[in-house]
């Protein structure tokens, strides 16, 4: 049976896109290119910012979201998915908008952290302020008895200034640091495990340097598409 063809809503941002790609390319078992999936990528950096409109300071990303669906959809993608945690939040509309199956980044990172760390029952949410307000990872985490670990406001706004030098590409030790030691306040305010639930954060390299189990949801991703592509 042929792999299915892969269809990536991205542009949100554009680096952590092909930062998806590649995790996609290094999952994928391969004897030479010919074995790498097909990907078709809606790279789309002129969708209106996702966490403005869930906190109501901007338009809806819903139609310009589904749009890309649709335009993955008849190029050829048998199934979707999304690189950008918060835009989750228009998840029942891109379903609504294509035929072909659609692959939730939330949905997956929750039964990751069930799976890989069934010990872990407080999990720290590393989150935008509109991923965080959209309540997308905190209802279900709770729908599988989780207790999510938020930011303080303190820590939140930081977390949002370092963002935005991320984006502009910076990716520097000091924003690493930054992140390092938003991750260290979750863990001592007793988080077992943290979700990086924005897809700009992992871009920094945080291989090292964490007493807690990190999940990238970006790369949590990127192991289901390879499994969905070729029939696991």
């Amino acid at each position: 049976m042929s792999p299915k063809t892969v269809g990536i809503i991205g542009g949100l941002g554009p680096m952590a896109t092909v930062a998806f790609m590649n995790s996609v390319l290094q999952h994928t078992p391969i004897k030479s290119n010919r074995d790498h999936l097909h990907m078709i990528v809606d790279c789309n950096p002129k969708v209106p910012d996702i966490n403005a409109a869930i906190l109501g300071t901007g338009p809806s990303a819903a139609l310009a979201l589904a749009a890309g669906g649709r335009r993955l959809e008849t190029a050829g993608a048998d199934f979707i998915v999304l690189v950008c945690n918060a835009a989750h939040v228009y998840e029942d509309e891109l379903r609504r908008a294509v035929a072909v199956p659609f692959i939730s980044m939330i949905e997956e990172t929750v039964r990751t952290i069930r799976s890989d760390t069934p010990q872990c029952r407080r999990v720290g949410l590393l989150a935008t302020d509109g991923c965080l307000r959209s309540n997308l990872y905190q209802d279900r985490l709770a729908s599988v008895d989780l207790i999510p670990v938020s930011q303080t406001d303190d820590e939140l706004g930081r977390l949002m200034l370092a963002l935005s030098r991320i984006t502009a590409g910076d990716v520097s030790h000091a924003i690493r640091f930054e992140i390092l030691s938003l991750i260290d306040a979750l863990a001592e305010r007793g988080a077992e495990t943290i979700v990086l639930a924005c897809s700009e954060i992992a871009l920094v390299g945080l291989d090292a340097g964490i007493d807690v189990p990190v999940i990238d949801p970006c790369l949590v991703l990127a192991k289901t598409t390879v499994r969905t592509a070729l029939g696991g």
